[in-house]
């Protein structure tokens, strides 16, 4: 005798409900995962371009303070002094901006700020309010003010992108 349950006819029922509608949880799920995946991958390689463009700008401002401690400069005195009174003349800011013309057609601007005994001066102009993104890098070098007095101080140039 044959036993005859009411589930063999469920089990055995091909006409249930199709196999497309039992997929469409798990396709969610993986359309989820691969968007989550893109955006992701969207917002590394944008955080790699910003410390990549941050690198580069350092690189720029290092190459920048090396050419202006250069002893070659007119403001540098042998010993590679910084004349403070040179660079205060209108001679020596000229020096500065013929300097940050070259750099300004690459869309860079910079200055340079000199800090010695708590006293801070920024050649060839003050530093704008409106800059961001600045990026700094200093030295430290000796600074000329007087026949009887040469101080240690801070060479630092600031430099940022001109949009």
């Amino acid at each position: 005798m044959q036993r005859h349950s009411p589930w063999n006819n469920f089990i055995q029922d091909e006409k249930a409900t199709s196999e497309e509608f039992t997929s469409l949880p798990a396709l969610t799920v993986v359309v989820i995962g691969f968007t989550l995946f893109v955006a992701l991958l969207a917002r590394t390689y944008s955080a790699y371009e910003t410390r990549a463009d941050i690198l580069e700008n350092y690189k720029i401002t290092a190459g920048i303070v090396s050419k202006l401690t250069n002893p070659n400069c007119l403001y540098i005195r042998p010993g590679g002094i910084v004349d403070l009174a040179t660079l205060q003349t209108l001679e020596g800011r000229l020096a500065l901006n013929s300097t940050r013309h070259e750099y300004q057609n690459s869309s860079i601007d910079f200055i340079v700020r000199i800090n010695w005994n708590n006293i801070a001066e920024d050649f060839p102009i003050e530093l704008p309010e409106t800059t961001t993104d600045r990026v700094a890098v200093s030295t430290f070098i000796d600074v000329y003010l007087n026949e009887a007095c040469t101080i240690p101080a801070k060479f630092t140039v600031i430099l940022w992108r001109i949009d």
